[in-house]
């Protein structure tokens, strides 16, 4: 409805003004500076499920300090709740769900923000439905109607279409298939007003042992062209998830406040565009070199880089 996938840094560049201004690294004297910090976690605090040497230990430390502390993900293939469970077996001490800001949550809270009252068609994992469920939205799994299997297209077309579905929901789906595609599709042109909602558009996501994966980018792209229609992205860069923490502290001085990820065109943007400080670190999907040749847009620039969160410290 409103935003494409966004490109590989070298097609974007051609597009954008390039911003040449060198980014200072971070000093452990700017720790003064800021009074709430906001962690994307893949790539940032854990890789696949591997972490990041160090960084839990870090964020634990601010937190004993008094420093307010939100994971802000774009990942929807779990719910808050389920990420304060991950989050502890990493040794952070995180209170409950309200320190958690998930791209399963934003989609929820988006359909709720517009009044949604129809169904949703789902592609992805739980942390989707929970997420749906505890916004009092109904919702069905791609794999409820396809039975978990690859369908014929001459048999896909005569699968009864639910007339209640009034979106398509996608997200990461690890079991990904020609068939949801293709149902999504359908579904988006029979029933008339139904709209395509992405939870996130990373192309990829760190694994571990340095490599990357496909991610929900991958999944919504397939899904756009089979929907014939641009999704509605309400995960980092957009504002879903920056407004829930604004409306939670309406008085929280932006000045003082960190967003830290790894990616430069979901984190470094979700934070410039929220009037944050931005800063990006070396354990994910950014290297050095990007940052050494300016590949990056003013709106992507970063206020500083750092090679992990485990060096906040010095």
């Amino acid at each position: 409805l409103e935003r494409l996938p966004p490109l590989p840094v070298s097609t974007r560049m051609q597009n954008e003004e390039k911003e040449t201004s060198a980014i200072p690294k971070w000093e452990r004297k700017l720790l003064e500076k800021y009074h709430t910090f906001l962690f994307d976690c893949d790539g940032v605090l854990w890789r696949g499920g591997q972490k990041v040497e160090g960084a839990p230990d870090v964020v634990k430390k601010l937190m004993d300090s008094g420093k307010k502390v939100f994971f802000v993900t774009n990942n929807s293939t779990k719910s808050r709740k389920q990420y304060v469970t991950k989050i502890s077996k990493f040794g952070i001490p995180i209170k409950d769900s309200s320190q958690v800001l998930s791209s399963a949550y934003a989609a929820a809270s988006y359909l709720q923000s517009i009044g949604f009252k129809k169904k949703a068609l789902v592609i992805g994992h739980e942390g989707i439905e929970l997420e749906l469920k505890e916004h009092g939205i109904s919702y069905v799994n791609v794999n409820e109607i396809l039975g978990g299997k690859q369908w014929e297209p001459k048999d896909l077309i005569k699968i009864p279409v639910d007339p209640e579905v009034g979106v398509v929901v996608a997200g990461m789906d690890l079991t990904f298939t020609y068939s949801k595609s293709a149902l999504a599709g359908i579904y988006c042109q029979k029933n008339k007003g139904c709209f395509l909602l992405s939870t996130n558009q990373d192309h990829t996501f760190p694994a571990e042992d340095g490599l990357f994966l496909p991610g929900a980018g991958a999944t919504i792209a397939h899904v756009s062209a089979s929907c014939q229609m641009e999704a509605k992205n309400v995960g980092k860069p957009e504002s879903v998830m920056f407004s829930a923490i604004r409306s939670r502290y309406p008085d929280l001085d932006l000045s003082g406040v960190l967003m830290v990820g790894d990616r430069l065109n979901t984190d470094m943007v979700f934070g410039n565009r929220g009037g944050v400080s931005t800063m990006v670190v070396l354990t994910g999907v950014t290297p050095l070199q990007a940052l050494e040749e300016h590949s990056y847009s003013k709106e992507e620039k970063p206020t500083y880089y750092l090679e992990s969160v485990a060096k906040l410290f010095g």
